[in-house]
Order: structure tokens, then sequence, then C-alpha cells
């Protein structure tokens, strides 16, 4: 845990007061569940929490994870950054490939912007320790090491 806050410090540090103003999203799709994002209560919620992270409204409160986000609802997925988690399997990747070629998932503002960040749901789903290595190592690879 002291390796954990110190990360997170870390991590406050070196974005300083930009953390504030960023809406971060964090979502995925699957063929089992539609459309879905992550809550103040999932793992997730909590290290974007922790670095002082604002949130879409739709995915503020305690509960882990909303499902079955339809097309016409993706504004619940939109921030200044999203966060999409990318399943393993084949069928998962066809379903994201075929969102991605629709107008309103094009009229996202993280889409608009460039700042949409494909990352391995595979840690980013998980609830561990060397998981949320992972997904820290991840804020600090796009937030603060990117040009």
């Amino acid at each position: 845990m002291d390796e954990y806050e110190l990360r997170i410090e870390n991590l406050k540090q070196a974005l300083g007061d930009r953390r504030h103003q960023l809406l971060v999203s964090v979502a995925t799709i699957s063929s089992a569940y539609g459309i879905w994002a992550y809550g103040e209560k999932h793992p997730v919620g909590m290290v974007l929490n922790d670095i002082g992270f604002q949130r879409p409204l739709a995915q503020r409160g305690n509960f882990y994870y909303i499902n079955n986000i339809s097309e016409e609802r993706l504004a619940n997925i939109d921030g200044n950054v999203l966060f999409f988690l990318v399943h393993g399997n084949r069928r998962d990747r066809e379903i994201l490939e075929e969102l991605q070629q629709r107008p309103l998932w094009r009229q996202l503002k993280a889409v608009q912007q460039n700042q949409v960040y494909f990352v391995d749901a595979g840690h980013w789903y998980s609830m561990d320790i060397l998981a949320i290595n992972a997904i820290i190592d991840d804020l600090f690879k796009y937030l603060v090491n990117a040009p």
C-alpha cells in the first residue's frame, strides 16, 4: 500500500492541477453485455478518485459498473479522456470496430480530440495490486509521458 500511495502521489505531481480539470471516462464493449462503464466502487474508479480525476456524471456514484449503455446514450462514456478497455476475443474486437464506425461514436469529445486510449481489459478489470500498478503505468503513459 505504501508503494501504491507513493505512485499515486508521483502521478498527482506529474499531472499538477490538470488532474482536477480532466474528465476521465472508462468504458468497454463486449458481445455479452454491450457497452458498459465503470463506477467509483470498482477498483479502477477508486484509483481515479485517489488521483483526483473528475468523472462523467453517469460514472459517479457508489456502484461497480453500468452495462447495456445504448448507442444513443454514448455521451455517458464521454469525457476529455476515454480509456476504452479492449478484450482479447475476436467477436468483441469486431463489435468495437463496428462501434467506431458509427456517427454517435465520432461525435464524442474524446474521439474528436484524439484522446481515446485503448487499453488491455485484462488488467483494467482485475482487482489485484499487479493490475492496479499496470493501470497506473497506463495513466503515466497516456496522460504524462505522451507527446
